[in-house]
C-alpha cells in the first residue's frame, strides 16, 4: 500500500518524523503507554492499602503520568530508534503562550456565563501563603500529566496515523482514543463525552497548525489547573481539594451548564466555545498548508488511487 501524500508546511514537518509502528500498532501503543504507566503507580498503591482522600487519589493519579513520558521514551529509544524529540517536541517553545491564552479564555467564558446566568457563584477561599505556594507547585504535576497525555496522544498516536492513514484519520483516531480513555471517569456523560472529543479535535488541529506540541501542552496543563486549583471545578470528574476560589452551586442549576461532578468540560458553554475555537483553528490550519502539486487524485492526506 502507498503511503498518503503529505502536506508541506508545519504539518508536513510534524508528520514526515514518524516512526516505523504501523498506524494500528500507533494507536494500541498510545492507549498501553498511558494505562500501563498508570498501573505501575496505582498497582503498588492498592497493594500498600493506605487510605487517601479523594484529594490525594487524584493527586496520585497525576503522578501516574510520569512512568508514561518513562514508557513512550523507552519505546521510542530502544525499538524504533529515534528520539523523543521527533513526536513534536523540536518546535518553537514559546507555543506554549498560544495554548495558555486558548486555555484561559475558554475558561473564562465559562465561569462568567455560569456566574451571570446564575447557576454558581465563586468566593475566595481565603488561602494562606502556604496554601496558595501549594496550589502554585502542584501546576508541575498538572504539566507532567498534560504534557504526558499530548506526547502520547497527539504525539505518537497522531503523527504515527496520520503518517500512514492520512492527516484527518490521524486528527479523528486520536480524537476517539482521546474521549475513550475518559469515559470511565466519575460523573461522565453524554455531553462530557462530546466535550474530550472536541478537546481531542481542538488540540489535534493546534499540534497540525503549528507543527509541534507546545501549544497544546501548554494549553493542556493551564485548563486542568486553573480549572482545578484556581476556579475550584473537578476536573474530568476529579476533585483536588484545596483552590483559591470557590463554587456555590445553584439551588435548581442545570448540570448541563455547570458540567455537574464532572467540571467545566462537562458543560455544553464549554462545548459552544470549543466548537468556535475548533472553528478557528480549523481556518488557521488551513491557511498553514501548503500541499505539493502531484496530481488531482492526490488530494491531502489521502492515499493515491
Amino acid at each position: 500500500m502507498t503511503s498518503p501524500v503529505l502536506p508541506s508546511g508545519p504539518t508536513g514537518h510534524f508528520l514526515d518524523q514518524a516512526g516505523p509502528s504501523q498506524p494500528v500498532v500507533a494507536a494500541i501503543l498510545g492507549v498501553s503507554f498511558i494505562v500501563g504507566g498508570q498501573l505501575l503507580v496505582s498497582a503498588p498503591a492498592q497493594l500498600l492499602g493506605a487510605e487517601r482522600s479523594p484529594a490525594a487519589s487524584s493527586v496520585l493519579l497525576l503522578a501516574s503520568f510520569i512512568p508514561v513520558w518513562v514508557l513512550l521514551w523507552a519505546w521510542m529509544r530502544f525499538v524504533e530508534h529515534r528520539p523523543l524529540r521527533r513526536i513534536g517536541l523540536d518546535g518553537r517553545r514559546s507555543d506554549v503562550l498560544i495554548g495558555i491564552g486558548i486555555a484561559a479564555g475558554i475558561l473564562a467564558v465559562d465561569a462568567v456565563v455560569m456566574a451571570a446566568t446564575g447557576q454558581l457563584s465563586f468566593h475566595w477561599a481565603g488561602l494562606g501563603a502556604a496554601g496558595v505556594s501549594g496550589v502554585a507547585a502542584i501546576l508541575v504535576l498538572f504539566a507532567i500529566q498534560g504534557s504526558a497525555e499530548e506526547a502520547v496522544v497527539r504525539g505518537f498516536v497522531m503523527q504515527g496515523v496520520g503518517a500512514g492513514w492520512g492527516v484527518w484519520a490521524g486528527l479523528l483516531v486520536q480524537a476517539a482514543i482521546f474521549a475513550v480513555l475518559h469515559g470511565s471517569n466519575p460523573g461522565v456523560t453524554p455531553v462530557a463525552l462530546a466535550n474530550v472529543a472536541a478537546f481531542g479535535i481542538m488540540l489535534g488541529l493546534l499540534v497540525l497548525w503549528r507543527g509541534d506540541l507546545w501549544a497544546a501542552m501548554g494549553f493542556h496543563a493551564v485548563w486542568n489547573w486553573a480549572q482545578a486549583m484556581v476556579l475550584g471545578y473537578d476536573v474530568s470528574g476529579l476533585g483536588f481539594g484545596s483552590s483559591i476560589l470557590t463554587q456555590q452551586t445553584s439551588a435548581g442549576a442545570a448540570a448541563s451548564l455547570t458540567g455537574g461532578t464532572f467540571g467545566a468540560e462537562g458543560s455544553v458553554i464549554t462545548l459552544a466555545a470549543l466548537i468556535l475555537v475548533i472553528a478557528a483553528l480549523g481556518w488557521a490550519w488551513r491557511r498553514s498548508l501548503a500541499v505539493p502539486s502531484a496530481g488531482p487524485r492526490q488530494q491531502l492526506g489521502a492515499p493515491p488511487h
